[in-house]
């Protein structure tokens, strides 16, 4: 049966608030607020237009309806029910009965008047909690329109249906059997790095590599180039990059609270690139200082604004053809989709495969080639030159380099027995006597102090039958009651 075109409201047919819930195939209707609480005699008229409902027989047509249904917790102490024939169905020609208690009782404790086209139903005592009051009217043929049974084709049986279906498989089937085995192929054939078109031209094994035009690469740039990846350490060398230039100064005003203050404009200078000036642009941008000892939106802001445009930089560059950190999110996305869905084949292929699929360009080959021996030399304990081991400049030159490469300590270790001159860039906390190992632990806990600052906080957050038999409860409708 079907139940349309639903309304509820009182006795003046003032609409009641209700919610129509579907449970189980039974249509349940909560009337009411449940946020508020009444007393009193309240009055409930619920219409609705019912299909399905009449019974044919080969000699007459039925309504075999349940009037209350036989869930109600609560007793009726008297019920009444009625049942108008279209005009044309004479009294003599209607025959009536009704049924009251439990689910399958056969008593009649009701009484049936017909009038007209009109039949009423009365009961006689009260019905009892689960008891309900079922009626049944039957009629002659010809009285009302009969709707043929069509018979019942489920969507999926259908044209459409069956094109869903084969759509379906055919996507279970890439997905759970292609999928899994196309990316280790697209990776042998398109994510390995090429071999480099050739060494190029000597360079000294301490220098940064460089792009096409010539330009040396920064720090920050060098160190995603050589692990595709731009993380907190790269950051951290930019900021010892930029401090050097003389844009920033790195104070450590008390033990292990350390400040980045600016020093002076950068909007017009060409010695910086234009990713060091947006995220100088984004730590300053309310203050010319920022602390590191709390967490600030602005500067874990401007750090992933910063981690955006090297990638970025790195590509238009033409050391990478693609952005190797959207390959890698693609990919990881992949893969837990791919683990809610239980295929694990290709959760193993995107996690292992497809987050290696970043490509750099035989450019980018070898400028990381480039980079490769610089960290060597610098992750490197043994002395080289005499002025390199006595020279401050030297130590300071690289220092941006070591850090994006994590051997900044090594680096230090090497200059550990010259006297330094604290840089104009550096302030730190005490006055121990300045040296490269003091001044790269105290740098390390800066950046510490970065990574904290940077990292953004986070909250917890019916049954029918013929005339000739019956029960309470065995007709259409029904259902029963209670209270929110």
């Amino acid at each position: 049966m079907i139940f349309e075109k639903i309304s509820v409201t009182d006795e003046k047919e003032e609409p009641y608030p209700y919610k129509e819930i579907d449970e189980n195939g039974k249509l349940r209707l909560k009337i009411g607020d449940p946020d508020k609480t009444i007393t009193g005699l309240h009055t409930y008229i619920i219409r609705y237009q019912v299909s399905g409902a009449l019974t044919y027989f080969s000699d007459h047509d039925e309504l075999y309806w349940n009037a209350t249904g036989n869930e109600w917790t609560v007793p009726i102490a008297s019920l009444t029910s009625g049942v108008r024939l279209p005009v044309g169905a004479a009294p003599i020609e209607i025959s009536a009965t009704c049924y009251t208690g439990s689910v399958g009782s056969t008593s009649r404790d009701c009484e049936v008047n017909k009038t007209d086209n009109n039949v009423s139903f009365n009961t006689n005592g009260i019905l009892q909690p689960n008891q309900g009051f079922t009626v049944v009217v039957g009629f002659p043929k010809n009285i009302v329109s009969v709707l043929e049974p069509k018979p019942y084709v489920g969507f999926w049986e259908t044209t459409l249906g069956k094109i869903v279906i084969a759509v379906i498989i055919f996507a279970a089937f890439l997905w759970y059997v292609v999928y899994p085995i196309w990316i280790p192929i697209k990776w042998l054939r398109e994510g390995r790095d090429p071999n480099p078109i050739g060494t190029g031209e000597t360079k000294a094994w301490f220098d940064p590599p460089k792009t096409k035009p010539g330009r040396p690469l920064t720090s920050e740039e060098t160190g995603a180039l050589v692990d595709e990846r731009v993380d907190m350490p790269d950051i951290s060398a930019m900021i010892v990059s930029v401090a050097q230039k003389g844009f920033l100064k790195i104070e450590e005003r008390e033990k292990n609270n350390f400040y980045l203050v600016k020093r002076k404009d950068f909007a017009g200078d060409a010695s910086i690139l234009q990713l060091e000036k947006s995220f100088l642009d984004g730590i300053f941008q309310s203050s010319n200082e920022i602390s590191l000892k709390k967490r600030k939106l602005s500067l874990y802001t401007a750090v992933e604004e910063a981690k955006k445009k090297i990638y970025e930089q790195l590509v238009k560059e033409r050391f990478f053809a693609k952005n190797p950190n959207s390959i890698r999110i693609f990919y990881t996305v992949i893969g837990i989709l791919a683990l809610t869905t239980a295929n694990f084949p290709l959760v193993f292929s995107a996690f292992f495969f497809g987050r290696h699929m970043p490509k750099k360009t035989p450019l980018g080959v070898e400028a990381k080639n480039v980079a490769k021996s610089l960290r060597n030399f610098l992750s490197s304990q043994e002395r080289q030159l005499e002025f390199q081991a006595k020279n401050q400049l030297f130590f300071e030159k690289l220092l941006p380099y070591a850090v994006a490469f994590g051997v900044e300590r090594i680096w230090a270790e090497r200059f550990k027995d010259i006297q330094m001159v604290t840089p104009d860039w550096y302030s730190g906390y005490g006055a121990a006597r300045f040296n490269s190992v003091y001044f790269t632990n105290s740098l390390n806990s800066s950046f510490s102090s970065l990574q904290s600052a940077a990292t953004p906080t986070t909250s917890s957050t019916g049954h029918s039958s013929g005339f000739s038999g019956g029960s309470s409860g065995g007709g259409g409708g029904g259902g029963g009651g209670g209270s929110w």
